[in-house]
């Protein structure tokens, strides 16, 4: 008699990397999550920066690059702060259980999760954007 083959198992790609399965590599996980928030606020600044400034808002805000980039970030530090902090929360969340996600799709689900619930939330205690 025949004894049943074993399916045989392929090497994954990078045998040593963080994000094996069954362990919790919450670092790849926040990397993923803080790079949606940061080249997103990069492209803006840069955007900022090269727009020209306009003569009706220089008196309140001031002309220079600096002045424009102060009003820029002034304008929604305390919504962006308050939605990364809650979307690196529910990037570890995301992480604890042994099986599931991977760092990429965690990291991401996370921003998107995190924003929209400070969202509601603040929005719902009448914060307006």
């Amino acid at each position: 008699m025949n004894a049943p083959r074993q399916p045989e198992r392929r090497p994954r790609l990078d045998p040593d990397g963080d994000d094996r399965p069954g362990e919790r590599a919450f670092t790849p996980t926040l990397l993923v999550t803080l790079a949606w928030y940061a080249v997103p606020m990069f492209v803006y600044l840069a955007w900022v920066v090269s727009q020209p400034a306009v003569d009706a808002t220089c008196a309140e805000r001031g002309c220079t690059v600096a002045g424009r980039l102060s009003a820029a970030i002034a304008g929604g530090w305390a919504w962006t702060l308050s939605a990364l902090t809650a979307s690196l929360l529910v990037a570890v969340l995301l992480r604890l259980p042994r099986a599931g996600w991977r760092a990429g799709v965690a990291g991401s689900a996370a921003a998107i999760l995190g924003a929209g619930l400070v969202t509601v939330v603040l929005r719902t205690a009448g914060w307006v954007i």
